[in-house]
């Protein structure tokens, strides 16, 4: 169970290494992404087709701002919570507030939506 409250935090901090093949790794074979920039993609052929452009943003980074787990068992477990992607784009610094809700299944990422947050 720990080793999934982790998971996140990883998922997080290995976005920074823009690694395609590392990123799709998290993911189940069959796993769904409603990314924060990009429609649904499905299975992880989708998964690393949307990180190999995503990780090509220079500087990214993530940074999980908050996490709330919904279901938290042995093989089971639901999180939803806000992060802030960091990015260069034009020599500019670039933040962008997004929600999240990941679900895992057996330590691997079933399901994984991201929006980004509506202006207040």
């Amino acid at each position: 169970m720990e080793k999934n409250i982790c998971l996140v935090d990883s998922w997080a901090k290995d976005i920074a290494k823009r690694d395609s093949v590392l990123m799709t790794n998290y993911y189940s074979e069959d796993s769904i992404l409603l990314a924060t920039f990009e429609n649904l993609l499905e299975g992880k052929s989708g998964v690393k087709k949307y990180f190999d452009s995503f990780l090509s943003k220079e500087g990214l980074g993530c940074e999980i701002l908050d996490k709330y787990y919904l279901v938290n068992t042995e093989t089971l477990q639901v999180c939803s919570g806000t992060y802030k992607f960091n990015y260069i784009s034009d020599g500019n610094t670039k933040e962008v507030f997004a929600r999240f809700t990941f679900a895992f299944k057996n330590h691997k990422i079933v399901t994984h939506h991201s929006s980004v947050n509506p202006e207040l």
